[in-house]
């Protein structure tokens, strides 16, 4: 009865507007020259008659027209404080009389179950003491039904009812159906002939309907997400050398029977472009072409690839920045050659127009300060403005993790040459308290992790956490702080202790407690050099009589200092298929404390895709260390001790030297391992299901110990262990599941093997 109510009124009003004035007894003749001598409000109980007045066009002892009057009662139904105008002429008065809107008495939300009312309140216009209209009962209908939509539920349906009270007061109660989650069913592509669909599912974010999904409600849909879909298609694509790629198409398509939707991408891959030649031309008198090559990540005979010609731009503007060069405008023009399927890139180099950047505003964060977002610009207030910079700390802002979306765009600024930069985030949580399960050959392990990216809103990482298994239990603390004391420097402490019981492989108990402090100074976006310094202290008991030479029991207080540089350019460090990753590094003890040695590990991957259209990858992983003494001899418990997580097929502690005459695994000072693999779809099975199935071989050795005074012999086979085998990936719901099936080819006579190795983890 509200609504029909309403609708009358709405209905009587466009007749009165249509019909003119002659309702009220004005006819235009006489409007177009009519004098009051003042103005009389009625109806009014809350609104001041003052205010009315302030509204209505018309001055006293001035002629005025229908059209005045007119602009007077669209101007008071504008303030939204009223539901009925009319405005008359009552002798000498013009008379206003209004109907106030309802005052909402309370807002009250009725079915959800799913979405909290917190969440649905914030979406409301109507709110308590406000006034309703029926605009806003429609717009808070159609806001919550979008916010259900995203969230999988766009079957989900809206009501609402007012209840009328004394005093022009209602009760607006909203009536809400959420309904099934809807998610997709089906996801195909057409047109993709160099990737195949395992590979561009990989690609996307969104997932069809399956038991693995039920966490990560990654087949939930919605619009915006397969908007994001397509660009990431785009980018993958112009990435691995398509550069005439483009989605021709997005649909989709309901089942009301299933309550799924079925997506269909419908693709243009072009053809595959090489790069042919690679140019600079500049236009600004000074600029010294050839130096800045160096700052050019494409080279002639390379696949093309969107992300190097982005990175190109972005170093030769801010190398030209930094040789004074502040309005420089840097553009990639490509030539292609439709007939040899290759791309000619020159970078264009511009004088840019001159403009400032005003002032930077930050709209939308509520937890995360101000500065955090600032940081990752290399403009400020004041600066010369430039586009690519401003994309790179966008780029760099959504690589946070902090935000679910970043804009940023600019505004006029107070004169033409000088604009405003805004900056509009929407924060995610930051926090995460996990539970981890895992099973693996050696028994069961478990974590509970407290993690914070966002710690107090200041971009720094805490981190607590507790594990604990059959043979080991382990605690540790680390908060890290990426901009330490305002610069480009990540900076970090940490604590830890770690208990390791007597196994099978372990003639000893271990209990170590320490800490440290680390720092890290990026050299290039991809070099970095990290330097830390630990101090942990080692209580050794519980040792076997018959090996207490070479584990004795005690108290070893070590302090030590080093350094390492990972380089890293793969494409995803959670499933990569392409690039590298390279870590080298060394550590000093003796810098007090009671050992002296120093140790150089280091450790190389190559990921490459072999057959891009069946998702084959390969992997090669080289990687090895040293110890040596420092004055003295290496106490065994500080060697390496390896098995089969390096080498597959053998047991933990598995091979290398051996104590002759109990046959335990005493590690040893250098080693060295290489793994060869290819990874597939796992035949017969949809990749939605998740399974990968691969096949390796290992090799590797483990040799030289100093042996401690009154220890017996050590037996030292230096022999070439390897092995070859077959593994199932499976990434289940309770994290990346793996299984290996190794056999051993070449081994020492003392060495333990283990056929079979199975591991497993989860995050909830």
């Amino acid at each position: 009865m509200y609504l029909v109510r309403k609708m009358a009124v709405a209905l009587v009003l466009s007749l009165v507007a249509l019909g003119g004035m002659n309702a009220t007894g004005l006819g235009p003749s006489s409007a177009e020259a009519a004098v009051v001598s003042g103005i009389t409000v009625r109806g009014n109980t809350r609104v001041d008659a003052e205010t009315v007045r302030s509204y209505v066009l018309i001055v006293p002892g001035k002629s005025f027209s229908n059209a005045d009057i007119d602009e007077s009662v669209k101007a008071l139904y504008g303030t939204g404080l009223f539901s009925d105008v009319n405005i008359s002429i009552g002798g000498s008065q013009l008379v206003v009389v209004v109907v106030e809107n309802q005052v909402v008495n309370s807002v009250i939300i009725k079915g959800n179950k799913k979405i909290k009312n917190d969440e649905l309140l914030r979406l409301l216009q109507t709110e308590t003491r406000g006034v309703v209209t029926e605009a806003k009962l429609q717009g808070d209908v159609q806001r919550m039904m979008d916010y259900y939509s995203s969230q999988g539920r766009s079957a989900a349906s809206i009501d609402y009812e007012v209840t009328e009270l004394d005093g022009n007061r209602v009760n607006v109660v909203f009536i809400i159906d959420e309904g099934d989650r809807t998610a997709i069913g089906r996801i195909t592509f057409v047109g993709n002939d160099a990737f195949s669909e395992s590979r561009l599912r990989s690609v996307i974010n969104s997932r069809k309907r399956s038991v693995f999904t039920l966490l990560n409600r990654k087949d939930v849909f919605n619009e915006a997400k397969l908007a994001a879909d397509q660009e990431a298609l785009r980018r993958f694509y112009m990435s691995h050398g398509y550069a005439d790629f483009r989605v021709i198409s997005a649909d989709w398509d309901f089942d009301e029977a299933s309550g799924r939707y079925s997506v269909v991408f419908t693709l243009d891959e072009g053809n595959l472009y090489r790069y042919s030649s690679i140019d600079i031309d500049s236009t600004i008198p000074g600029v010294d072409t050839r130096t800045l090559t160096r700052h050019i990540d494409t080279k002639p005979g390379r696949i093309f690839d969107s992300n190097d010609v982005e990175a190109s731009v972005e170093n030769l503007t801010i190398a030209l920045s930094r040789a004074g060069y502040t309005f420089v405008q840097v553009r990639p023009r490509g030539d292609r050659d439709y007939a040899n399927n290759t791309i000619s890139i020159t970078y264009l180099i511009d004088e840019g127009p001159r403009i400032y950047v005003e002032r930077i505003e930050i709209l939308g964060n509520t937890k995360t300060r101000d500065y955090v977002i600032r940081r990752e610009f290399d403009i400020a207030e004041g600066d010369p403005y430039n586009r690519v910079l401003i994309d790179r700390a966008e780029r760099q802002l959504r690589d946070l993790g902090f935000f679910k979306s970043v804009e940023i765009v600019t505004e006029p600024g107070s004169a033409p040459d000088k604009v405003i930069v805004v900056v509009r985030v929407d924060e995610e949580s930051t926090g995460e308290f996990s539970i981890g399960a895992g099973v693996s050959t050696t028994g069961l392990v478990a974590e509970i992790s407290l993690d914070e990216r966002n710690f107090l809103g200041r971009g720094q990482h805490l981190r607590v956490a507790v594990g604990f298994g059959s043979d080991q239990q382990n605690y540790t603390v680390s908060f890290t702080d990426p901009y330490f004391l305002g610069y480009n420097v990540s900076a970090g402490v940490d604590a830890y202790k770690t208990v390791q019981n007597r196994s099978s492989y372990r003639p000893y108990q271990s209990d170590v407690i320490g800490g440290g402090v680390r720092l890290g100074l990026p050299i290039t976006d991809d070099l970095r050099l990290n330097l830390n310094y630990t101090l942990s202290q080692q209580t050794i008991t519980q040792t076997k009589k018959s090996t207490a030479a070479y584990f004795p029991n005690g108290v070893y207080l070590t302090s030590a200092a080093g350094y390492n540089f990972t380089y890293s350019t793969l494409d995803n460090f959670g499933d990569p298929r392409e690039g590298m990753f390279l870590k080298v590094g060394q550590d000093f003890a003796g810098l007090g404390g009671d050992v002296h040695y120093m140790k150089s590990s280091g450790e190389a991957r190559y990921y490459q895709t072999l057959l891009p259209n069946a998702d084959v990858v390969g992997l090669v992983r080289v990687a090895g260390g040293s110890i040596t003494g420092l004055g003295e001899d290496v106490p065994v418990y500080d060697n390496f001790f390896l098995g089969g997580e390096t080498i597959r097929g053998f047991a933990n502690y598995g091979y290398g030297p051996v104590d002759i005459a109990t046959g335990t695994h005493v590690g040893g000072k250098n080693y060295w391992v290489a793994n060869a693999e290819i990874q597939f779809p796992f035949p017969g099975i949809s990749p939605d299901f998740g399974f990968r199935g691969a096949v390796f071989a290992d090799a590797g050795n483990l040799l030289d110990v100093d042996v401690p005074k009154g220890a017996g012999p050590v037996g030292e086979a230096n022999q070439i262990r390897s092995s070859v085998g077959g593994s199932i990936l499976w990434s289940s719901p309770i994290g990346t599941l793996r299984a290996d099936f190794a056999y051993v080819l070449t081994k020492a006579a003392t060495d333990e093997e283990q056929w079979f190795r199975f591991s497993a983890g989860r995050k909830f």
